[in-house]
């Protein structure tokens, strides 16, 4: 017999002929799934094979607008449920009760809200930014059951992110606020800083706020190489193979887990429910000993006392206490010691050497003193180096800052005074591309001790 075109098509591209419109309700570990073609409403069973629950009746449904296969956001709506098909702006109301499924929108454009930030509160769904179209948006909008459109919330603001996604925030109900990381312009070239800012809408005072800079480079020493995370009760999941790092906003902290916590992989979906954080994986073929499925769980003081304290989560973007105003002394001495040198005649190479070394920041006589200790061209850690600028005892965020601090002192001192440039440098180490480390330059070493009476 011959088959059809469509059959055929379907055939060589590999695709199943059965449209599938997937979701799990809030609360349960498997899925539902109703087949579009043959209208059919089945559920997920523990043995891997699905339960058929019923003939879903159909209301101003057309199947061929809805995706071949699509899992759907659910929320829960007057005892029934409001599916929104992502990318589309199309949504349903599925009553299992009655086993119908009507169609409440009369949207028509579609494409550019992909992973968009969606939630629902007051029994209206909000969706925020999302991708399509190779473009990221913030846009703002609410579905209205009486105009059946999505309407705009408001324009979008200056104060706010640019573009968000719900790989890089998402709705906090217990603090009523939408949480956003907004992230690098999609496509941008590589020479261009890749900055990841956090932000927080009160949603009942419809305002928001730039609460500081993601703090990437702590993200990156802890093992992160990529900031699109998991959302979950407020806080921010971040994965690496078996590495976990997680933050929570309302403390600004970060933590890592100090085991493995299997069911926290990238290729699990997360849930949270009364204070749990719930995962599951269908697998391609069931397992000797977990079956088809990978299911667990974890509770929240639990994940917190299999973790530790690593550092702020953002970067707060005034200082706020006497790290910054010590920082802003040495500028302003740096700044001084430049506007001197400026005025006075230029000195001769050799005349430098005798020249007093008035005005070092504070302890860095005794720091460089401890760094030509070492032979020349000797690579130090992060943590050496901090340890002998006096440093060690301080929390990791502190010894990054003030750290950075001493040596862009040191550093705009001996250029204003004696035009060395860079008597400090960084490097990547040759070991872990990971991470960095610091050197006194090989130019400037026989001077600095000659200087410095070694």
């Amino acid at each position: 017999m011959l088959k059809s075109p469509l059959f055929l098509l379907f055939l060589i591209i590999g695709f199943p002929l059965i449209g599938q419109m997937k979701f799990r309700l809030p609360g349960e570990a498997m899925h539902h799934q109703i087949d579009l073609f043959s209208s059919e409403l089945t559920k997920e069973t523990r043995d891997g094979k699905w339960d058929n629950i019923g003939r879903i009746k159909f209301e101003d449904v057309t199947i061929k607008e809805i995706p071949l296969k699509v899992q759907v956001e659910i929320f829960p709506y007057q005892n029934t449920w409001l599916l929104s098909v992502p990318g589309t702006q199309q949504v349903y109301q599925l009553d299992i009760h009655k086993m119908i499924m009507k169609r409440l929108d009369n949207s028509f454009y579609r494409g550019y809200n992909f992973q968009a930030i969606q939630y629902i509160r007051n029994d209206t769904i909000f969706s925020h930014g999302g991708v399509g179209f190779w473009h990221a948006n913030n846009v703002s909008t609410y579905f209205s059951i009486k105009s059946k459109e999505w309407e705009m919330t408001s324009a979008p603001e200056e104060t706010g992110p640019r573009w968000m996604q719900s790989d890089f925030g998402g709705y906090d109900e217990g603090r009523n606020v939408l949480s956003v990381i907004e992230f690098p312009a999609l496509y941008e070239t590589k020479n261009q800083v890749k900055e990841y800012r956090y932000f927080e809408k009160d949603i009942r005072k419809n305002h928001w706020n730039f609460l500081g800079d993601v703090h990437v480079s702590l993200l990156q020493d802890l093992g992160i190489k990529r900031f699109e995370s998991d959302f979950l009760n407020g806080k921010y999941f971040f994965l690496n193979g078996p590495i976990l790092v997680w933050a929570d906003p309302t403390s600004n902290s970060l933590y890592q887990a100090n085991t493995v916590i299997p069911m926290f992989n990238m290729n699990f979906e997360l849930e949270f429910q009364k204070g749990y954080i719930y995962s599951y994986r269908r697998m391609n073929a069931p397992t000797n000993e977990e079956g088809i499925f990978k299911i667990d769980s974890i509770s929240i003081d639990k994940l917190k006392s299999l973790s530790t304290y690593k550092g702020p989560f953002y970067i707060e973007p005034y200082p706020t206490n006497l790290i910054g105003y010590g920082a802003a002394a040495i500028l302003i001495l740096s700044a001084g010691g430049i506007y001197v040198y400026r005025k006075r005649k230029p000195r001769k190479a050799h005349e430098s050497i005798i020249e007093p070394l008035d005005g070092l920041p504070a302890g860095a006589s005794e720091f460089l003193l401890a760094c030509l200790n070492h032979p020349q061209g000797h690579a130090f850690s992060s943590q050496h180096f901090t340890e002998m600028m006096g440093y060690g005892s301080y929390a990791y965020e502190t010894q990054r800052q003030v750290r950075a601090k001493l040596i862009k002192g040191v550093n705009s001192y001996f250029w204003a005074h004696y035009r060395m440039d860079d008597v400090i440098i960084r490097q990547t180490a040759n070991d872990d591309k990971r991470f960095s480390v610091y050197l006194i330059a090989e130019s400037h070493y026989d001077t600095l001790k000659k200087l410095l009476n070694v």
